[in-house]
């Protein structure tokens, strides 16, 4: 059987994944987590705005009928409760000059 690309894992190749994990772990901060990495975030979120999704519930829905080509993408379904913390966590001021 021939394989074929998603246009959205090409979409996807335009990120460098070692730059984008790189970038992620410099300017995390807070917690480490336990459960949901920062790629399939990023990967849940720019599938969720491609689709113009627009509510947690929605998005959780949209990835769960797309769970078999996640694998292809490096990512993992993400669960509501996983998906609604890495969104919805307080930020942390990460300005380290005065004005």
């Amino acid at each position: 059987m021939a394989h074929c690309n998603t246009i959205f894992s090409q979409i996807l190749k335009l990120v460098p994944r070692h730059e984008f994990e790189t970038l992620a772990k410099r300017h995390h901060s807070g917690r480490s987590f336990r459960t949901a990495s920062r790629w399939p975030q990023f990967v849940t979120m720019a599938m969720a705005q491609l689709a113009g999704r627009n509510s947690l519930r929605d998005i959780v829905e949209n990835i769960s009928a797309q769970v078999h080509r996640l694998y292809h993408l490096g990512s993992a379904k993400l669960s509501r409760s996983n998906l609604s913390r890495c969104i919805f966590r307080p930020k942390m001021n990460t300005h380290s000059g005065s004005t």
